[in-house]
């Protein structure tokens, strides 16, 4: 679901920055549109890194990991699988906190249209923490179901470099 809303988010930026064009060709003003196209993609970037981890879409680097076989590689791949869930966490719970802060302080941005800064940092938290929940997925795959992502065994999708 979050791979698709990505997805009609980038065909929606594309849809804003055809339109400022063609605006500026006609001599309109189109204010707020570039705000609003920076909003929608840091969004889709949000909402598209879940669904990419998932599929194995991001580029792995396995110069060290694709040295190690059978538990060692298991444990390796659990302890990266930590570290990551812990950031995840880290920045799905501060992209919440920082909405909430925006939202309580009123803060709004300075361009043009002056939107209140808690609409478009929403779904930027809301997709940071389905990352987090996707990761937290993995890892207890990792834990206590290894063969479902293992590496040696599935078929990845992903770049390996």
């Amino acid at each position: 679901m979050a791979g698709y809303g990505a997805g009609a988010l980038l065909v929606g930026l594309c849809g804003l920055i055809l339109y400022s064009v063609v605006g500026r060709l006609f001599g309109l003003y189109l204010g707020g549109v570039n705000d609003l196209a920076g909003y929608v993609m840091a969004t889709s970037t949000f909402m598209a890194l879940s669904y990419t981890f998932r599929t194995n879409g991001h580029i792995r680097v396995g110069l060290v990991i694709q040295r190690f076989h059978g538990r060692r590689r298991q444990w390796l791949e659990t302890v990266c699988l930590a570290i990551m869930s812990a950031v995840a966490c880290f920045l799905a719970y501060y992209m919440g906190r920082l909405v909430y802060f925006s939202y309580q302080f009123g803060e709004r941005s300075e361009g043009a249209d002056a939107t209140p800064l808690w609409i478009p940092q929403t779904p930027v938290a809301l997709g940071a923490g389905l990352l987090a929940i996707a990761v937290l997925h993995s890892l207890a795959q990792a834990l206590f179901d290894y063969g479902a992502i293992d590496p040696e065994r599935s078929d990845s999708h992903g770049a390996e470099v």
